[in-house]
């Protein structure tokens, strides 16, 4: 049970890191250019922003695996990387549902970015402790 919840910590540490910067840079962005099409993010407003966005996930995803590991029982860096391979996981089928517009390379990026940024974080966590 615990490890379960190690896990889910750390998907929660994940979700919430990515979407309140990514709620909170849009809406600074649209106060600053109200004239950009409602669709517009900051992670899909330019190439500079979709660089620092996959420089932010990888952080995102190294303070998740600090979580999960610190919370799992045993095996840290196991569950920290066994939760950033599901997280992989889950981003590949949303890429694969996604409307087209967002470039294959950013999705592969920071998909191929997830697994190590989680190892290096339950890594870190133990060093820590």
């Amino acid at each position: 049970m615990r490890s379960i919840a190690a896990v889910l910590a750390g998907f929660i540490t994940f979700s919430v890191a990515l979407n309140s910067v990514r709620s909170i840079g849009t809406a600074l962005l649209m106060r600053m250019h109200p004239d950009l099409p409602a669709a517009t993010t900051i992670v899909n407003y330019s190439m500079g922003w979709r660089i620092v966005w996959l420089v932010w996930g990888t952080m995102a995803m190294g303070g998740a695996g600090f979580v999960t590991a610190r919370l799992a029982s045993t095996s840290h860096v196991a569950h920290a990387v066994v939760m950033g391979a599901i997280q992989a996981l889950v981003t590949l089928s949303v890429m694969l549902s996604a409307p087209p517009g967002e470039p294959v390379w950013f999705w592969l990026t920071g998909i191929a970015l997830m697994i190590p940024a989680a190892w290096l974080g339950g890594s870190l966590s133990r060093k820590s402790s």
